[in-house]
């Protein structure tokens, strides 16, 4: 006999074609209603809250009195929650932003009662291959998927996904989608006659006689004569047994009896039954640039610098960290990030993402000065952090405000450091303070931005250089280790030049290869939605090829030099709905790059900022590599995934897919190409859309810069046949017209990707050296906040900070360069730091060791993402260093290190 388990549930999509707080009311409304009817009908079995616990924060911030009532049946089990905070999209979020997403999502959970332990994913744009990874992180061994999944492949609708790391998750898809059984009919011999339907349709696929029907859908009300409708369907016939349940007891039903299902392995973007719309990852693509900038901000500034402080004994935020996390989810949810909702809901998610940035500016600001100021006056001081938390040599961009434009800068040692002044400007420092500023006070200043070298022997800490002001500066680097012309630039790795139309043409040294044609620009027509980019038929892509392009030389040595190459690239304006071709009528779009290169770095960085003035188009900027090969490799969260450059295409028309495979790919930092000898990586700041094509010179990478369209969802695409995604709604603010800013560096290798330092390299581009000046001497300030009393924000920490010696500090430590670190924080319910490593390679890491100094360490264990140990106690060695576990590829270790803040000697 068939258990056909019907499990009601709601899929809240807390934005989307109407913005939040629209779906925010229906949400109290159903909510009242979900109550009572709960409270009412005991033999309504359970309703599932999509997974999310954000719709319990959004409920109770309306009905706070409820709170009591929804604990109780929560803590029944008659209602489900958790266990994310959002329902996320997979590709665009890093990994801390999924392990928060959950680590909020369990604490919520558990202050009304116990999470639902299945990775629920019913609707996310396709399958990330580290999720299975990242729920074994939080004790889950189960997930529920339904987009992406390659139905062409499948055995059973139930299998073994598995990660890159080799975590291995009971996976079951969902072939019919979560709506298969919702708007039941109340006539028990039509809903007999549309559930067996399902029924039997399902049973095809499945592996053992327990079938999944899912009664609920988008914004779904509980239909409360379910109860009574399976009672009567249960009388009526007995060749199916219906039981409205729940998510976890129909698992336990199919896992029980469940023989040895297939395995499949890596990511899942296969749009066979579903659509998986790779366009979302160019669709308002400013928005995905601030994103990975928070995400940054938080992971790798606020966080580790609240720690340093909080272990010289200032109070760690953890509430305002929180506070910004919390936003910075709720915008990461898979229609908000993806940016297909409403212009107006896209608004609020660019208020969300300020006060996020507003938060994090505050912290970042408040823990370096004061941390700086515990130092002491009586010199001026510079601390510098190693904010990517690599070892190394990095460059430092900073300010001074001095009153003489001529300084040394001096380690720890005494050395002297040579320095590259960029710019000096007279600036009132009286403006920096309300106080004088609103007494027009006046005190003039040398406002002065200059780069070094600063070398990292450790991997979380700072470094303190001395300033001195007058002294005469040293020579930077031998005049030999950048050479600038007023079209090449040379440094030991690299010799570049650029082409009359702006391409630039590289020399390798190490490899001797040239590349030739880098970063020219290519525009094509695109009308198709938020959700998808679609080709217009016949259209003949614009490159600047034939441009003529301005160079010049605006920064020339001696630690790095930069030219800018303007040009014009003519495009036609819009896409014309008469003709269905790209206007006639076209306009001019400035395109400017800042081309950068460094004596010491390998790395070219390149800015490019473009005034958009087309609708209806696409803008990639190309890398002609010159490598033959197969398969292009690209950061994914805690690893490093490979991706064919051609997908599988069995006749998608012919076989009535949902949508052409396109072999359009997501990257988080880096992707990068190898034939095994050299090697060409990508490094970008929130561009997280690639694709590779083949031609007979070797392979191309083509990274969209931005796409503009006007329309939420159409229908009928030559690439997406039927009805649109969404609802058709004009989104004239998708067409992202404006100043357009992109980010992006290339690095050449030979031989191994790991070894030539990529990951580090990605890391490092994204979080540069955070600088800051100990004091500013401002003789109005000190006068009026005296007479004031002025107790500022800064202050406040400062003075529950210890006395901290104006000396380099390791605060950790591992030695070898293979781990990445991804977080550095406090725990959530305990007094630990917790730190996260992992190995993004593609061999084991063995016999690695890690330092923490700063403060005794009372107990160190393996922890998992949640925060719970997982693992034996470490045991330090002589020096205090821990041997690490061997780090599997593709795997994040979490580690704990309870100790108590404040003891440490700083």
């Amino acid at each position: 006999m068939i258990s056909a388990y019907l499990v009601s549930h709601t899929h809240w999509d807390r934005e989307w074609y109407k913005p939040y707080q629209h779906f925010r009311a229906r949400l109290v409304y159903y909510m009242d209603y979900l109550l009572d009817l709960l409270e009412e009908q005991e033999d309504f079995h359970s309703f599932m809250l999509d997974g999310q616990t954000s719709l319990l924060e959004d409920y109770l911030e309306v009905r706070p009195e409820q709170f009591s009532r929804l604990q109780k049946l929560v803590r029944e089990g008659r209602i489900l929650v958790g266990p994310w905070y959002v329902q996320p999209d997979e590709f665009i979020p890093g990994a801390e932003s999924l392990v928060r997403n959950l680590l909020l999502g369990d604490r919520i959970s558990r202050r009304f009662g116990e999470p639902m332990k299945i990775g629920y994913l019913p609707d996310a744009f396709g399958q990330s291959a580290q999720i299975p990874h990242i729920l074994k992180g939080f004790g889950i061994d189960a997930a529920v998927v339904m987009r992406g999944v390659p139905h062409h492949r499948l055995q059973h609708s139930e299998f073994i996904w598995e990660a890159l790391s080799g975590d291995r998750v009971f996976a079951v898809y969902l072939p019919a989608g979560y709506v298969n059984a919702w708007f039941l009919p109340d006539n028990v011999d039509r809903a007999e006659f549309r559930l067996n339907a399902v029924v039997e349709e399902l049973q095809k696929l499945a592996s053992t006689d327990n079938i999944l029907l899912m009664n609920g859908g988008d914004h779904a009300k509980a239909e409360e004569e379910i109860p009574r409708l399976i009672e009567a369907l249960n009388r009526k016939q007995e060749k199916v047994r219906f039981i409205h349940g729940s998510l976890p007891q129909y698992l336990e039903a199919v896992r029980s009896r469940a023989p040895a299902l297939q395995v499949l392995a890596g990511e899942m973007m296969t749009p066979e039954k579903t659509r998986v719309h790779p366009g979302c990852l160019s669709t308002r693509i400013h928005q995905k640039q601030e994103n990975r900038r928070l995400e940054t901000a938080l992971n790798h500034y606020v966080e580790p610098l609240s720690v340093i402080a909080w272990l010289s004994g200032a109070e760690y935020p953890g509430g305002l960290i929180n506070t910004a996390w919390r936003y910075l989810l709720q915008n990461q949810a898979h229609d908000s990030i993806a940016g297909c909702c409403l212009d107006l809901v896209h608004r609020e998610i660019d208020q969300r993402q300020v006060q996020v940035g507003i938060i994090a500016e505050t912290l970042v600001k408040g823990q370096s000065r004061a941390l700086a100021w515990r130092m002491g006056t009586d010199k001026i001081r510079l601390l510098v952090f190693n904010n990517a938390m690599t070892p190394g040599r990095q460059l430092v961009t900073a300010e001074l405000y001095l009153d003489d434009e001529q300084f040394l800068l001096r380690e720890e040692s005494g050395e002297a450091v040579p320095c590259q002044v960029e710019a000096v400007e007279d600036f009132n420092v009286g403006r920096l303070s309300i106080f004088t500023d609103g007494a027009m006070l006046q005190d003039i200043k040398k406002k002065i931005r200059f780069s070094f070298y600063a070398d990292f022997d450790f991997h979380v800490g700072y470094r303190v250089y001395q300033v001195e002001e007058g002294a005469v500066p040293p020579a930077g680097a031998p005049p030999e280790a950048l050479k600038v012309g007023d079209r090449e630039m040379e440094n030991r790795f690299l010799a570049l030049k650029v082409n009359e139309n702006g391409t630039i043409d590289l020399l390798d040294k190490a490899s001797g290869r040239m590349y030739t044609g880098l970063n020219l620009f290519e525009d094509c027509g695109d009308n198709g939605d938020t959700y998808d980019f679609n080709p217009v038929d016949n259209d003949v892509p614009v490159t600047s090829a034939g441009a003529k392009a301005d160079v010049k030389v605006v920064a020339a040595g001696p630690l790095k030099a930069t030219l800018t190459i303007s040009l014009e690239l003519v495009v036609p304006e819009r896409y014309d709905e008469e003709s269905r071709q790209r206007s006639r009528e076209t306009v001019a779009l400035p395109i400017t790059s800042w081309v950068t290169i460094y004596a010491d770095l390998p790395r070219v960085e390149i800015r490019t900022e473009v005034e958009n003035r087309a609708r209806d188009h696409r803008l990639r900027v190309l890398f002609p590599s010159g490598l033959k090969t197969e398969s292009s490799r690209a950061e994914v969260q805690f690893g490093t995934i490979a991706r064919p450059h051609t997908m599988e295409d069995p006749g998608w028309e012919e076989k009535m897919w949902s949508a052409k495979p396109v072999p359009i790919y997501s990257q988080q930092r880096y992707m990068f190409l190898s034939d095994g000898e050299c090697g060409m990586a990508l490094l970008n700041r929130g561009l997280p859309e690639y694709e590779v094509y083949k031609t007979e010179e070797g392979d191309t990478v083509a990274l969209t810069l931005f796409r503009g369209v006007g329309c939420l969802g159409r229908r009928d695409l030559s690439h997406r046949p039927g009805r649109p995604s969404g609802m058709a709604v004009p989104t004239p603010d998708a067409q992202c017209l404006g100043k357009r800013v992109a980010e992006y560096a290339l690095v050449f290798f030979r031989g191994d990707w790991t070894r030539a330092g990529i990951p580090a390299q990605a890391l490092e581009f994204n979080a540069p050296p955070l600088a800051v000046q100990n004091m500013i001497k401002v003789e109005a300030l000190e006068l009026v906040t005296a007479f004031l009393q002025v107790r500022n924000f800064t202050g406040h920490i400062r003075e529950r900070l210890d006395e901290v010696p104006p000396r380099d500090r390791a605060l950790l430590r591992l030695s070898g360069r293979e781990l990445m670190i991804s977080a550095v924080k406090k725990a959530e319910d305990e007094e630990a730091l917790v730190v996260r490593l992992y190995n993004p390679g593609d061999r084991p890491v063995q016999g690695e060791s890690i330092v923490l100094s700063g403060a005794p360490v009372k107990r160190a264990t393996v922890i998992n993402l949640n925060e719970e140990i997982v693992g034996p106690e470490l045991i330090p060695a002589a020096g205090g260093a821990y041997a690490l576990p061997e780090v599997p590829p593709h795997s994040a270790l979490t580690l704990s290190f309870q100790f108590s803040p404040g003891e440490g000697e700083n």
